[in-house]
């Protein structure tokens, strides 16, 4: 009998050891990566908690927060064999990363309020921030968790025990008490004690700007924005004749509208610069600017060499932006030629992307795809070349402009290097080759009323027919709606549309599934208090009337905002009559939660069959109007 059980349990060891491998579908190893460890995510299909199938075409990683700033926040994982996998190396500034994989409309994630996570290590503890940082992530891992705080709070505690002076988290946990504190007093207490950690943070050096950085964000965490003017002015009066201090001067003296007194305050800040000094670009680029706009090619050049003295990722933009300024005011041709130069011989090198600072790693470029860098560089290149035509063309050298000007235009169809080859050719008598350099511009975005109008003049002056230029934009209004089509075609969503019972009209009635059933329901929701909300009014108001009477399509202008009653909707279509959209209040808490938005305005669109097609979230200008309209059509025409 003995024997029996002996040989079960030996049978079922590899039963457990089975399913235990299989009981996770992802791995990520080392499980404890340090900085410039190659870390390795796997995904099984097979395990037990799986919820990607096998037979998926693609599966994602998605970072949720991630400090890995040279990736991308959606990395594809490649098959191999049974498994998907992806590999990337923590950089030298990771510290913390949260992520999820999805494939579809299928997501892998260990639980419903938590996502995988890939803290770094140094050795056997966490590197600093890490746990910080993995405080921060609780709130898009698990935002409505009533414990919310309180685990952020456990996190921030443990990040400093292991490095005390991390400023950041002790502003980050008092933020947290604040968040929690149950009377007025107690909240105050707390308020008073960041503000003592960061009135001490600015003591530690008052005129260094990243220190001066850290402070300001201090106040903007526990919400106290109006203070950071208050800080300028202390460092203006205390250290006057420090670098920031200038910058910050400068930038009040900057807005003065009496350019003599403006000019004369601005180079008396310079009276004790010494070269080489930070905190004065500021001063040199106004003084820049006047004295180019003023004609004074000796101290605008002066100025101008103040701002390119210190090598940064951003100084092929401050070259070109130099000889930008000199072109657009017709100084000093050969220094604009020489300043577009050197900024082509850093162009491979040309900021795309997010580039961030930190002291203590210095600049950090984000993930930018090959194909987009490639393209922002040839842009680039483009407009530098014709930068130089434009300024050859002043010192009378209309061969070399040209020249210039066809290899700008053969190597990208950008806006800044087409306008100036167009203004080149114009220039040289030839109003055709211009007309077909603006053309190329219009043809990838229409609505380019600038470009339009430049376009039109050069048609003009080789085919003086009104006639074939309406033609002309009549086929540009077509195109702009067939690219708008096909491109909305490929943003249809088909989820299921939100459960509305919230909603009620201004009598109080409640909307009913009825109501909407079989029809297109385009959903707003704005509020009183919201300015691009009544930004976004005209052109939604055109689209109402458009649609007002097709019996297949439905509009509902839903008052969603915080702070808003009924009432206040109610005043608000007394007090603007011009609208005549019907209007509806939302009672429903969690409408943003079933619609899927956090900022007004939104605009929803459900089909004929309650799905929900299209989401817009923010104000989109003008386009609104007409990408709205196309979103209808291609419903109607289902």
């Amino acid at each position: 009998m003995l024997l029996i059980k002996k040989m079960c349990f030996a049978l079922l060891l590899p039963l457990f050891a089975l399913l235990q491998a299989r009981g996770q579908a992802v791995t990520i190893n080392p499980a404890r990566p340090q900085r410039g460890d190659k870390v390795t995510v796997t995904y099984d299909p097979a395990a037990a908690d799986a919820k990607i199938n096998a037979g998926v075409p693609a599966v994602t990683l998605v970072f949720t927060f991630s400090t890995f700033y040279d990736l991308p926040y959606k990395m594809p994982l490649e098959k191999s064999g049974a498994v998907w996998t992806t590999s990337f190396t923590a950089g030298r500034f990771a510290t913390f990363a949260t992520f999820y994989l999805e494939s579809g409309e299928l997501i892998q994630q260990p639980a419903a309020d938590k996502h995988y996570v890939i803290p770094v290590y140094e050795g056997s503890r966490r590197v600093k921030s890490s746990l910080l940082h993995e405080a921060y992530s609780l709130s898009a891992q698990s935002p409505k968790a009533p414990d919310l705080q309180q685990r952020k709070q456990l996190l921030l505690k443990e990040e400093l025990k292991n490095n005390p002076d991390n400023y950041e988290a002790k502003v980050a946990l008092l933020t947290t008490k604040m968040a929690i504190a149950k009377t007025p007093a107690e909240k105050l207490m707390y308020r008073k004690q960041a503000r003592k950690v960061i009135a001490a943070k600015l003591e530690e050096n008052p005129t260094l700007p990243g220190n001066v950085n850290k402070v300001t964000m201090g106040y903007l965490m526990i919400g106290e924005k109006t203070r950071l003017d208050s800080v300028r002015k202390v460092i203006m009066m205390r250290f006057p004749e420090a670098d920031i201090s200038k910058d910050l001067r400068a930038a009040l003296i900057g807005r003065e509208q009496d350019s003599p007194a403006r000019t004369a305050k601005l180079e008396a800040l310079l009276k004790d610069d010494k070269p080489g000094e930070e905190g004065s670009g500021t001063v040199h680029n106004l003084l820049f600017e006047h004295y180019a706009a003023a004609k004074d090619s000796v101290k605008a050049l002066v100025h101008a060499a103040k701002l390119v003295t210190k090598t940064n990722p951003y100084t092929p933009t401050s070259l070109k932006d130099i000889a930008m300024t000199l072109t657009k005011n017709k100084i000093a041709p050969a220094a604009a030629i020489s300043y577009a130069g050197r900024s082509l011989s850093m162009v491979q090198d040309w900021p795309v992307g997010i580039i961030r600072y930190f002291p203590e790693f210095g600049y950090i470029p984000s993930y930018v795809a090959d194909s987009v860098r490639k393209q922002a560089v040839a842009e680039a290149k483009s407009a530098l070349l014709s930068l130089q035509g434009l300024n050859y063309l002043e010192q009378g050298n209309r061969s070399k402009a040209l020249e210039l000007a066809r290899e700008a235009q053969s190597l990208s169809s950008g806006r800044e290097g087409l306008l100036n080859t167009a203004e080149i050719y114009a220039a040289t008598g030839s109003p055709q080759q211009a007309f077909d350099a603006l053309w190329l511009l219009l043809l990838k975005n229409p609505t380019d009323s600038a470009v339009l109008k430049t376009a039109k003049l050069n048609f003009l002056k080789f085919n003086p027919s009104q006639v074939q230029f309406n033609q002309k934009v009549t086929e540009l209004e077509r195109l702009e709606i067939d690219q708008l089509t096909a491109k909305i075609k490929t943003q249809l969503m088909h989820k299921p549309g939100p459960e509305l019972s919230g909603l009620v009209n201004l009598q109080g009635e409640p909307v009913t599934a009825e109501m909407m059933k079989g029809k297109i329901v385009i959903l707003d929701f704005w509020a009183t208090w919201c300015v691009p909300c009544m930004q976004e009014m005209p052109y939604f108001h055109k689209v109402y009337e458009k649609y007002r009477n097709n019996p297949e399509v439905m509009f509902m202008v839903v008052n969603s905002g915080s702070n808003n009653t009924i009432e206040d909707a109610r005043k608000w279509k007394s007090q603007n009559p011009q609208y005549t959209f019907p209007l509806y209040f939302n009672n429903d808490k969690n409408i943003g939660e079933k619609v899927g938005f956090a900022l007004i305005p939104t605009i929803a669109v459900i089909d004929q069959s309650g799905l929900l097609q299209f989401r817009t979230v923010g104000f989109e200008g003008e386009i609104l109007q007409k990408k709205l309209g196309v979103e209808i059509e291609i419903l109607l025409n289902k």
